[in-house]
């Protein structure tokens, strides 16, 4: 019988180590396989030493972000994207494989950090509607765009390096757009105010991505962004039980 991997996926870079230990404390326990990017990194730590199941890749080349789908999945693994910059709780991965039975990952992923493209009544217009991962959530919400920081997904459905290298700093909208490509719905998740937790210090906040390519306003970006409006599908913004 062929044993389904648990396997979380993460990309880092030098600035972020002192911070890495507390994610990679967070959630090595939880799977069966870390596999860890180490951008821009010269030689693999050797603390990482402490953390048998993790399993580190210093890349030919700096892949930011998409470093997270430099690691091959099975079709029936269960991966989970994770970011350098956030404590995962304890029951992280057991809480999300509860959620996974439910909706069925066959054809759908799940995750925290989401947006939706809905109709705001206030403004008479559509804007998107924001899932802060740190912020509560009370039902199971059909999304546009999952972070890739809190993503659950089965490696059927995972993009490859090929896929997203060219979206490295925007990986969050290539990644949805590859999930609407291949038919997988995205849903953000039920739960309270600070369940998962950033853990990214004011001193590092100028080098995150949300500062150096988001708020630069990317032109790769703003092209990735424009495809993506033109492919969301509708009843983003509608919860589960609504669409069942």
């Amino acid at each position: 019988m062929i044993k389904v991997m648990l396997r979380a996926h993460m990309a880092t870079f030098p600035p972020r180590q002192d911070i890495m230990w507390d994610t990679i404390h967070s959630i090595a326990p939880q799977v069966d396989r870390l596999f860890l990017c180490l951008n821009e990194y010269t030689e693999i730590p050797a603390a990482l030493n402490r953390f048998p199941n993790v399993e580190p890749l210093i890349p030919d080349k700096d892949l930011m972000d998409a470093g997270k789908f430099a690691f091959p999945a099975e079709k029936d693994d269960v991966v989970f994207t994770i970011d350098d910059d956030i404590i995962y709780p304890k029951d992280y991965i057991e809480r999300m494989l509860q959620f996974a039975d439910k909706v069925d990952l066959e054809q759908n992923s799940i995750g925290y950090q989401a947006h939706a493209w809905v109709f705001k009544k206030r403004f008479g217009k559509h804007g998107w509607r924001n899932f802060l991962f740190g912020k509560e959530c009370k039902k199971i919400i059909k999304v546009d765009v999952l972070g890739t920081g809190t993503v659950c997904a089965m490696g059927k459905n995972m993009p490859s390096l090929d896929d997203m290298i060219t979206s490295a700093g925007f990986v969050d909208f290539r990644f949805s757009r590859h999930q609407i490509k291949c038919g997988v719905n995205m849903w953000t998740l039920p739960r309270d105010e600070g369940y998962v937790q950033g853990n990214l210090p004011d001193e590092l906040w100028e080098s995150s991505l949300f500062q150096t390519v988001n708020r630069q306003r990317a032109p790769g970006m703003q092209i990735e962004m424009r495809k993506l409006m033109q492919e969301v599908q509708p009843n983003a913004g509608r919860p589960w039980e609504k669409l069942q």
